[in-house]
């Protein structure tokens, strides 16, 4: 066995584990999807007490969390 047929051979088997690592996450991530989160409560109060102390008067009426 030379040099090249020994590299082909670990390249094709490296290649094959990662294939099949990479439809096990897929298979993975089909039977349990990802959940949304909600927006924590005390997070609305720091957003809506910070915003009430920096401009006085004004109120939150939307937040938006990005991802």
């Amino acid at each position: 066995m030379n040099l090249l047929t020994a590299c082909g051979i670990a390249f094709l088997a490296v290649f094959l584990l990662l294939s099949l690592l990479a439809g096990l996450m897929q298979l993975i991530t089909l039977i349990f999807p990802e959940r949304k989160s909600s927006i924590d409560p005390a997070l609305i109060a720091a957003v809506s007490s910070s915003v009430a102390f920096a401009i006085p008067g004004a109120t939150v009426t939307k937040i938006e969390e990005k991802s």
